[in-house]
């Protein structure tokens, strides 16, 4: 898979988020939710160049956390 850089991965994170939120409302149990998420957060980050592979994990990780998954404190910005 070619590397993409930040606009590409941005774009992705925000299709992330829209599938982040379906996936809770289908799977609310965190036992259903944290498979189906991974795999479509690895996709991101194995499309993320060395540049921004940082950025999106952190965003990915934003998103649980807006989900309630992950507690606040683990916020990075």
């Amino acid at each position: 898979m070619d590397k993409q850089p930040w606009p590409e991965i941005e774009l992705r994170l925000l299709q992330l988020r829209l599938n982040a939120d379906d996936l809770k409302e289908r799977f609310p149990d965190e036992c259903d939710f944290f498979p189906r998420f991974a795999d479509l957060a690895d996709e991101v980050r194995d499309a993320a160049n060395d540049a921004c592979i940082e950025d999106a994990s952190i965003r990915i990780t934003d998103i649980l956390i807006d989900l309630g998954y992950v507690p606040e404190e683990h916020r990075q910005h």
